[in-house]
């Protein structure tokens, strides 16, 4: 029997298999020249006893029906089907793939729902969270603060000097007034400048003040 090494590689394509200490398969591939006994990104590579070549001399398109077929052979962990940790289902790498951040939770983000309200209970606790003597407020660090001023002094930006004009039906941004123009903006029906939202606790809605329907009050609530 012939023993596969970095120094003894298979001919051709072939798929290979890498075992745990009690002989299973915990990862079956596909390659060529070295590729077996390559590091992989996800997959911890074992000892060079551990891994074993199933077939060699295979064509590209062999190689990937016989690794698919051992996948599918031994099932997938990731999918509750069996012992493999592959996370595709093997072939061009991407097919029925697992994503890797399935199930993890995703740094800042849950907590309140957008539009709900602080309990009084919830103001106090936060209060004193605020007001303790070690609080580290990080947006009124001076070091910070002076940071970013150092790092905007001399900045221009590019809507200075510039204002909205318009001719009673388009509304234009720049730096002169054009001939006919006048300055400011519009305020029509389809503008949303001086709009506010309202609800009726079901639904939120925008109007300008003083036009809200009947039921309607400041705010706007969650839909999730």
């Amino acid at each position: 029997m012939t023993i596969y090494s970095p120094q003894c590689i298979p001919t051709g394509y072939y798929v290979y298999a890498y075992l745990r200490q009690d002989g299973t398969p915990y990862y079956i591939g596909k390659g060529k020249n070295k590729r077996a006994w390559q590091k992989h990104e996800t997959i911890k590579r074992p000892s060079y006893i551990n891994i074993i070549i199933l077939e060699q001399s295979l064509t590209e398109i062999g190689a990937v029906a016989l690794e698919r077929r051992m996948i599918c052979w031994y099932g997938r962990k990731d999918l509750g089907t069996g012992i493999l940790r592959n996370r595709t289902d093997g072939g061009d790498g991407t097919f029925n793939c697992m994503p890797w951040n399935k199930g993890l939770k995703l740094p800042n983000h849950g907590g309140r729902n957008k539009g709900t309200v602080w309990s009084p209970d919830e103001r106090e606790s936060q209060r004193k969270v605020r007001s303790a003597l070690n609080y580290y407020n990080y947006l009124k660090d001076p070091v910070r603060c002076q940071s970013i001023s150092t790092a905007q002094k001399g900045r221009v930006g590019t809507s200075l000097g510039k204002k909205w004009f318009n001719d009673g039906i388009n509304e234009y941004y720049g730096d002169s007034v054009p001939i006919g123009l006048t300055a400011g903006r519009l305020i029509n029906n389809q503008s949303k400048k001086g709009l506010r939202w309202f609800n009726n606790g079901k639904e939120n809605r925008q109007f300008r003040e003083g036009t809200q329907l009947e039921g309607f009050i400041h705010g706007r609530v969650s839909k999730k």
